[in-house]
């Protein structure tokens, strides 16, 4: 498939005017066979959110309804994760990342970035088989934002099932390239960077499948604007509660963080997936419930990771004495 280019964000593109990208036939109208597309929006350390949602799509079985997946910057890192690995080893890999595999400076500095794509290159390779995503059933899609030669920035689209490794490892390095924090990545001769600084996004892959139905995770500080794309039907899934800004966020890779995230993640698409299940998504009411029930599962989320922190130090302070008693030859205390 060649690389599409969409240069503002904020101009719809005419439904009537787009050729169909060379991929296989549409799906056709997505009402007659629940098919739908997932588009995950950038965001960083925030991208654990996405993790979350896909545990409840799991769950609740929507996960076979997906068909097309198209991701911005950590969404399309996720999108070649979620759908390369198992659920549980893709949250294992999330709360195992450290922040120096994305925030180690790279000294000298090198290129037009501060921090060393090193640590997300190893990542990528220790857990992910990209030579697989060719017979992948469903259609992966990552967007970049391509330098100009005359300083503009346009959107590339790329169909990632139709690259071989290299080419996607490339790919996702340049779609996660956020602006001063990553070097640009060359492509095909231009520079290419963080595909939410363009399209935060990307539905356009999805559209010109055919899929009517759009599930879209935003985590993105830009709002969502179903109107770019009338003859969809889209269900938006996004934060109830805080997940960071820039520092607290984007560039958390903590832990700690994931945890909250996912967990947060997993919960809101729960309440929006049996929203839409039951109709009761249109409903006027619908945002106050939705806000009293997000309020009772933020509270319980607080209180479970409370517990898991405690039982953390617990088993910390009991190695610590352990280790005590066996330096001195103590083999038990009697208390």
């Amino acid at each position: 498939m060649e690389e599409l280019t969409n240069q503002n964000i904020n101009e719809s593109v005419p439904e009537d005017s787009s050729a169909a990208m060379n991929n296989p036939a549409p799906i056709g109208d997505s009402s007659a066979d629940n098919s739908w597309g997932l588009v995950l929006s950038g965001g960083g350390g925030k991208g654990a959110y996405q993790v979350g949602v896909w545990r409840a799509l799991c769950e609740l079985g929507w996960d076979t309804r997906i068909k097309a997946i198209s991701g911005a910057s950590v969404g399309a890192l996720n999108a070649v994760l979620l759908s390369g690995v198992s659920l549980p080893r893709a949250e294992v890999i999330w709360k195992s990342i450290t922040p120096l595999q994305f925030l180690d400076i790279d000294i000298p500095l090198q290129g037009d970035g501060i921090f060393s794509r090193e640590g997300l290159t190893q990542l990528i390779q220790a857990n992910l088989d990209l030579s697989k995503v060719r017979d992948c059933p469903v259609d992966l899609y990552a967007d970049t934002s391509q330098m100009e030669e005359d300083g503009h920035y346009i959107t590339r689209y790329y169909h990632l099932n139709e690259k071989n490794a290299m080419e996607i490892q490339q790919i996702l390095l340049a779609s996660s390239a956020i602006p001063v924090a990553y070097s640009s990545v060359t492509i095909d001769g231009r520079p290419q960077r963080d595909g939410g600084y363009t399209t935060p996004y990307p539905v356009k892959p999805l559209r010109d499948l055919g899929l009517k139905k759009i599930l879209v995770v935003a985590i993105s500080l830009t709002d969502f604007d179903p109107a770019l794309y009338p003859s969809l039907d889209f269900t938006v899934i996004k934060p109830s509660r805080d997940i960071g800004q820039l520092l607290d966020g984007t560039l958390d890779f903590s832990a700690k963080g994931a945890e909250y995230r996912m967990e947060l993640g997993y919960r809101d698409a729960l309440r929006t997936l049996r929203a839409y299940e039951s109709g009761e998504l249109d409903d006027p009411e619908y945002a106050r419930a939705h806000a009293i029930d997000a309020d009772t599962d933020y509270q319980q989320i607080k209180v479970d990771l409370r517990k898991q922190q405690l039982a953390q130090n617990v088993d910390e302070h009991k190695s610590k004495l352990d280790d005590l008693l066996k330096k001195y030859g103590i083999k038990d205390l009697d208390l």
